[in-house]
């Protein structure tokens, strides 16, 4: 949804304190993926996605049209493109923490998988031949002590 705003002037000072507030947002996020805490992403989840949808929107239109931003004072227009660097600054640091906890996500599950594939391969058997095997296929092979 875009903003309501009554002049340019009112929707950059809008939209500045809507970046800076997403930022916030994901400072917290990612600083819980940081501490590893899985489930991060899952804070604050509807205002992340309600303030990141009006972010795209109306950065877009922005992007269309820049010389509408001619008319706002200078300050205000530093102060939207001071919060859109931190903002940047901010995603990239949270993809590397995404990134990170995905390594390590991926890492548990495979070694849950390699414990797995060890726990059920059962005990090396010996072939035809009377060596040992190593493979996944082993025949049966029973001793009768009595005999």
């Amino acid at each position: 949804m875009a903003l309501a705003a009554h002049d340019m002037t009112d929707r950059l000072e809008q939209l500045t304190a809507l970046t800076r507030r997403l930022t916030e947002l994901m400072v917290i996020e990612t600083e819980a993926l940081k501490a590893r805490e899985l489930d991060a992403s899952s804070r604050d989840w509807e205002e992340k996605e309600n303030l990141a949808h009006t972010y795209r929107i109306e950065m877009t239109e922005l992007a269309r049209n820049p010389d509408s931003i001619l008319s706002v004072p200078i300050e205000l227009r530093r102060s939207l493109f001071e919060a859109t660097r931190r903002f940047q600054e901010v995603l990239a640091d949270h993809a590397k923490a995404l990134n990170a906890m995905k390594e390590i996500s991926e890492g548990l599950v495979q070694a849950i998988a390699k414990d797995l594939a060890t726990e059920t391969a059962g005990p090396a058997s010996y072939g035809v031949k009377g060596m040992n095997q190593k493979t996944g296929t082993s025949s049966g092979f029973a001793v009768n002590a009595k005999a």
